[in-house]
């Protein structure tokens, strides 16, 4: 053989060694890479976000409980039972919800898409993201239905509820509530019941089951069944909601703990977010808007009445902390809802105009605000109720500040309810200012 030959395959020996030397590398990099991610994932990301101190029983606030209930849907860590292919598809939904879809084309040419805008890409992005951590999970309960790792449909055996099976269903509705078409509703609506059942028939369960009623109500309102999800809220408050808010609103009606006065409210601010929905999809909305004035002063009534107890109940700071961060969140949804019956007039027949405007004309005085207002008028009620609410939202955080001077130590679930409260504290101040500032213009 002649030399050049020799020489063309040494060179092309050569050339190939370099090339599958350069892959391997390359391959191993980006194996690292991603094994590094998902690991990293695995023992910072989800125990960030999800980790939980275990229900004693000995709080009588039940911030523990409540503490399982927010992070309810939310994975800590991976089951080994699901195997390596399902555990990195569990990771990997969680890396789409939090981390988006991928890199949007304006971030490396700084164009927009044609046909979008730049306001629409952020939105499109996020909505990517969560319909690949829609894939991710649904091949994880795929993989782990395949492994015996289910909600039962039937537990004809009274079988305990498999927390991992549970967990991912609750996650994968969640996600589909985000992502918020009326196919995806749907889904969530169907998964949400599966759950609600499964709940059902185990012992121990009841503040689960009304967290779920709860969130199938508001999926239902959302697909424009609000008598359906009505049939929910009820489920959620054991009681039909007009006789709540009618009870609630003449102080009679008792919430059995500090933790059902919590859940209760959290059902009537959703209930009147839905009846809200409802409005903006009717012809004639003033009939919605009024339920949802009367379900959002019946959590006031209620939240007046838990703070005068939690004045002088024994470490009842928190509690106190939330009574005001609520009254702040309640009180700019009744502003809202006062600005928008103004937009909404009707003609009623004397009765029912003066059986009404008990309510519409509702001020904050009667919950404690501190501020008067001599001026008459929706405009300026509204403005009254919003001032209320920043006085609440940082009352809040004045207690939240005093209760943390006076513990060294909070539990794990205390602190994230402080957190919570705070955060929220914090948003009803920076919205009740805002639209402060923009009554303001509307009125000069």
């Amino acid at each position: 053989m002649s030399d050049p030959v020799i020489e063309t395959i040494s060179l092309a020996s050569r050339i190939a060694r370099i090339l599958v030397g350069s892959v391997l590398v390359v391959g191993s990099m980006t194996f690292v890479v991603w094994e590094g991610a998902h690991q990293y994932v695995e023992h910072v990301g989800m125990p960030s976000t999800a980790t939980v101190d275990p229900i004693t029983g000995q709080d009588p606030y039940g911030w523990d409980l409540e503490d399982q209930l927010h992070h309810f849907g939310l994975v800590s860590q991976t089951d080994r039972r699901l195997g390596i292919f399902g555990r990195h598809m569990v990771r990997s939904a969680w890396m789409a919800e939090h981390w988006g879809g991928g890199i949007a084309p304006q971030a490396i040419f700084g164009l927009a898409p044609r046909g979008s805008t730049m306001r629409q890409t952020p939105d499109f992005e996020a909505h990517h993201g969560f319909q690949l951590a829609d894939r991710f999970l649904s091949t994880s309960l795929h993989i782990a239905d395949a492994k015996n790792i289910r909600v039962e449909e039937l537990n004809l055996d009274d079988k305990p509820l498999d927390w991992t099976a549970v967990t991912l269903e609750a996650w994968l509705a969640n996600l589909r509530t985000k992502i918020a078409t009326p196919a995806t509703l749907a889904a969530a609506e169907v998964g949400y019941e599966k759950l609600y059942d499964a709940l059902r028939a185990q012992p121990h369960t009841e503040a689960f089951c009304k967290l779920l009623a709860t969130r199938i109500g508001t999926v239902q309102a959302q697909l424009g069944q609000l008598s359906q999800g009505i049939s929910w809220f009820q489920r959620a408050l054991h009681k039909e909601p007009s006789n709540v808010i009618h009870a609630a609103l003449n102080d009679t009606y008792m919430p059995s703990s500090p933790l059902d006065t919590r859940l209760t409210v959290h059902t009537l601010q959703t209930l009147s977010r839905a009846y809200v929905l409802a409005s903006s999809q009717s012809q004639a909305p003033r009939a919605e808007l009024y339920e949802a004035l009367r379900a959002q002063l019946a959590a006031l009534h209620l939240l007046r009445t838990e703070q005068k107890r939690m004045a002088e109940a024994p470490n009842g700071a928190l509690q106190q902390a939330w009574t005001f961060e609520a009254q702040g969140e309640m009180s700019v949804q009744v502003a809202e809802t006062l600005y928008a019956l103004q937009q909404h007039p009707a003609k009623q027949s004397l009765l029912t105009w003066w059986k009404r405007d008990k309510l519409v004309n509702a001020v904050p005085q009667t919950f404690g605000a501190l501020s008067t207002s001599s001026k008459k008028g929706r405009l300026q009620m509204s403005q009254a109720w919003l001032q209320f609410a920043s006085e609440r939202a940082l009352a809040a955080r004045a207690q939240l500040i005093a209760d943390h001077s006076t513990k060294a130590q909070l539990s794990t679930s205390h602190r994230h309810a402080s957190e919570r409260i705070l955060r929220a504290a914090n948003l009803v101040e920076e919205e009740a200012q805002l639209l402060i500032r923009s009554l303001e213009k509307l009125s000069s």
